[in-house]
């Protein structure tokens, strides 16, 4: 029964439990004859217990270490009387410490309903763990008797020698079939056997029977309840219709009592996967309780641990009476093998494991890849957890700042979400931050750009580009924008449009497709190319499949930026995956239920069938004259000097980019400085503009 063993762990009298080691020396006498290395060490145990002192400082130690054969055997008369003085410290029971722990081994095996052999089999493992003394007289047995081991290692139970029918005082046939891996113990978790064959207790089972005082309920306290629903079902609005029918799967399998239940929540971190767990038990009225979150000492579990912690938890759980959550899903149904190459245990018991779960499990993980085909496809439902979109991100704000004692007023709330799209975790970061240095929304903001910028290297993504307002007078796209955007906003107007918005950088075009959506009440996905390209074969179509699941999921406006690099055309295309990733966004084009648009600057580059798939196309191209004029008093309060169409071509963002650089120089405006500023914006742009010949809205 090879196991570790960790200094500062032995308990009871003199480093060992002298009612325990008083009980097995006692079967081993009866069980052997008086001659012998057993006998020996049955006396060895005697003289240890009848000493009082401790097993380094005995004097017969030395029965207990090198066995030699010339030894003298025990006298009738020694062996009769080691053996009533044995008998005798067992039926005055144990005491203090030793009582206590054996009182809490009991009252774990009533919470997991164990029967008498499986008691006395964790009794030995537990023993064998704790004390230094039982260890050694256990092993010191295991080589001189190898006569009454029950059986040897095999490679379909790989477990050490055990004399178990003589230490324990029962037949071998109950032995075997209690160390079964079907039985209770290897089914329950409660003992474990790594492939070289050490046995291990449950950390969770030693922690709980060496803690001072007796647990009120030992179900309990095996059984973590899951920490309480942070925020409201109502805050997850964002996760769609698939949080609805998550609720409606629980209570179903809940009333049923179906086993088989695994749902996978997956998603970036901090994207509130746990805190949805929480909700989502809460919604359909399931008790929830987390596996596998510590191991025996409180520290990180290994696999190994978490594995017996959710097999107990299982065990102990009934079905019908609530469901599981296992966080980090990849730390056990992960990849097969270590660092080192050597497998980590069996997928098959893996499959299993999920396939005939008693009680419905909810599983999270960062990354489905890491789990593989083979375990995602044994899921019952899997929901993808995003970030959340601006109405509900500041909403979320106010809840959390309320939680933290802080009051943000809907403004600020809303300016917040606006300026620091962040997951909810980053957002309860930036609130705590708040209320700790009574410094309100900056601090908040600085706390959530600071922790974004140490794990992605730069903030979140702005809510808004460099124009802070949308002016369509500053805009040269030669339609009627006010109009456009009525039609397209009015109450009966069909969600089902496309644009194309092709022009300069800086030309507007990302401010008029943000303002489109916010008059149209929707919520807007934004994607740039980098967001959506991969490296990896098929990464790409996957991303652009998502990008467009996610958007109809939360009935949201859709933007494509730099969409030159999704719908390059195909005719020049070298690489398969250039054409294929152009097919994924064409045929989502074309059944795609709600707004989308395109931006681009190279217009003409783009496959000359994506064209016909846009509604509407429009050509953002350099400000007219006046529009220049216009945007002169806008943003410096001073008309425009006359030669003002020399600056070069010019977009709404020039102005503003100058505008700024004024204000952070602090140098004193003037018309010549300004318009030497545009110029140099201006410097390399060509000339003129270039119409695309778009067919304009009618």
């Amino acid at each position: 029964m090879a196991t570790s063993k960790r200094q500062g762990e032995s308990t009871g009298e003199e480093g060992g439990f002298s009612y325990t080691v008083a009980l097995y020396a006692a079967r081993m006498q009866a069980a052997t004859e008086r001659r012998g290395r057993a006998a020996r060490l049955v006396m060895g145990a005697f003289a240890y217990l009848r000493d009082g002192s401790g097993l380094e400082r005995a004097p017969e130690f030395e029965l207990l270490g090198q066995i030699r054969p010339a030894e003298r055997a025990a006298t009738p008369q020694e062996w009769a009387r080691a053996g009533e003085a044995l008998r005798a410290r067992v039926a005055a029971g144990p005491a203090g410490v030793e009582r206590d722990m054996l009182k809490r081994l009991e009252a774990i095996g009533d919470a997991i309903g164990l029967g008498e052999a499986d008691r006395r089999i964790l009794g030995l493992a537990v023993a064998y763990r704790l004390s230094p003394v039982i260890e050694t007289f256990f092993d010191r047995l295991r080589a001189a008797c190898p006569r009454l081991v029950v059986f040897q290692r095999s490679s379909q139970f790989c477990l050490e020698p055990l004399l178990l029918p003589a230490l324990l005082d029962l037949p071998g046939s109950v032995v075997r079939e209690a160390i079964a891996p079907e039985g209770k113990l290897l089914g329950a978790g409660l003992l474990q056997v790594d492939r070289d064959g050490e046995c291990h207790v449950l950390g969770r089972v030693l922690r709980l029977v060496r803690q001072a005082g007796e647990p009120a309920d030992m179900r309990a306290a095996l059984l973590r309840a899951a920490e309480d629903a942070p925020l409201p079902w109502e805050a997850f609005g964002h996760v769609g219709e698939a949080a609805e029918r998550a609720a409606a799967l629980l209570r179903a399998a809940f009333a049923a009592a179906e086993p088989g239940i695994n749902i996978l929540l997956h998603g970036p971190p901090g994207t509130g996967k746990t805190s949805f767990a929480s909700s989502l038990a809460a919604a359909a009225g399931l008790p929830l309780y987390a596996v596998g979150l510590a191991d025996g000492e409180g520290d990180e579990p290994d696999r190994s641990e978490r594995l017996g912690d959710l097999r107990l938890a299982q065990r102990l759980l009934q079905p019908g009476r609530g469901a599981l959550l296992f966080d980090e899903a990849e730390d056990l149904l992960g990849a097969s093998e270590d660092r080192y190459g050597k497998p980590r245990g069996s997928r098959a018991y893996l499959h299993r494991l999920i396939e005939r779960t008693p009680v419905p499990i909810l599983w999270t993980a960062n990354d489905t890849g890491a789990l593989g085909e083979r375990i995602v496809r044994r899921m019952t439902f899997c929901i993808e957890m995003r970030r959340p979109p601006r109405r509900v991100l500041a909403g979320m704000w106010q809840r959390i700042a309320g939680a933290q004692g802080l009051s943000i007023g809907d403004a600020e709330a809303e300016r917040l979400a606006r300026l620091v799209p962040a997951a909810p975790a980053l957002v309860e970061a930036g609130a705590r931050m708040a209320r700790l240095t009574g410094d309100g929304a900056p601090a908040a903001l600085a706390a959530v750009e600071s922790i974004a910028r140490a794990i992605h290297g730069a903030p979140p993504a702005p809510g808004q580009s460099v124009c802070d307002a949308f002016d369509p007078a500053l805009i040269n796209a030669g339609e009627d924008l006010e109009a456009l955007i009525a039609r397209l906003a009015a109450p009966d107007a069909p969600r089902r449009i496309s644009l194309l918005l092709e022009g300069p950088p800086g030309a507007g075009k990302s401010e008029f497709v943000r303002h489109l959506a916010q008059r149209m009440g929707l919520e807007l996905v934004q994607k740039r190319a980098s967001d959506l390209l991969d490296p990896f074969v098929g990464g790409t179509e996957a991303r652009i499949a998502r990008a467009f699941a996610e958007a109809r999921e939360d009935r949201a406006f859709l933007v494509f930026d730099e969409a030159d690099s999704l719908l390059a055309d195909r005719a020049r295309a070298q690489r398969n995956w250039e054409v294929s990733q152009v097919n994924e966004m064409l045929t989502w084009m074309e059944s795609h239920p709600y707004p989308f648009a395109c931006t681009t600057n190279l217009g003409e580059s783009l496959d000359r069938a994506s064209l016909r798939r846009f509604l509407i196309k429009l050509r953002f191209d350099f400000m007219t004259e006046a529009q220049c004029r216009a945007a002169f008093l806008r943003f410096f309060g001073m008309g425009a000097p006359p030669g003002i169409a020399a600056a070069g071509p010019l977009v709404p963002a020039d102005f503003a980019l100058v505008q700024r650089r004024f204000a952070l120089t602090g140098e004193v405006l003037s018309a010549e400085a300004i318009m030497a500023a545009l110029a140099a914006e201006a410097r390399g742009r060509p000339g003129a503009a270039r119409p695309m010949g778009f067919a304009r809205c009618a």
